[in-house]
């Protein structure tokens, strides 16, 4: 009988180890984001959203920063740009209607917190950037319209310079 109470308590003690092992790695994880394991979005994307052309356009990494620019046309018009700042804590952005007048309030911006990363995988709350190839990514944004939340994905190929 002892020995059953002492293997069950050994069984015991190895889970909770194991699952704070776990944990720790993940918070390890988070900590060792690298913004160069991101170089791939750098340059011109292109491609379907939102019922139109979605276009993003991200600069190289300067000082663990990434910056970038969003802009959404439907039937020929500009329905929206985005700015951009990717980190090690996540992504930033700021919405602003065709005349620059800005969505949220001047010192306000909306926040993608980093969830994980791979080597061809962003994925932040809310948002993930996934590398097909070398010229295709998808970009999935979970959002709320009205009572439901629902998924909105950006199929991107890269624009090659002129």
């Amino acid at each position: 009988m002892k020995s059953s109470v002492f293997t069950t308590f050994c069984t015991v003690i190895l889970v909770v180890l194991s699952s704070l092992n776990l944990h720790a790695q993940k918070e390890k994880a988070a900590h060792e984001f690298n913004i160069d394991d991101y170089h791939w979005l750098v340059g011109h994307w292109k491609g379907s959203g939102f019922g139109g052309t979605s276009e993003e356009i991200w600069a190289p990494p300067v000082d663990g920063v990434m910056m970038g620019m969003f802009r959404q046309i439907n039937d020929d018009k500009i329905v929206f740009y985005e700015f951009l700042l990717l980190d090690e804590q996540g992504l930033r952005l700021k919405h602003f209607h065709p005349d620059l007048k800005g969505w949220e309030e001047k010192d306000d911006f909306v926040t993608f917190t980093l969830a994980e990363g791979s080597k061809d995988q962003l994925k932040l709350k809310g948002l993930t950037f996934e590398r097909k190839s070398d010229s295709e990514m998808d970009i999935r944004l979970r959002m709320r319209r009205g009572d439901k939340v629902e998924t909105e994905v950006f199929e991107m190929k890269k624009v090659l310079s002129h």
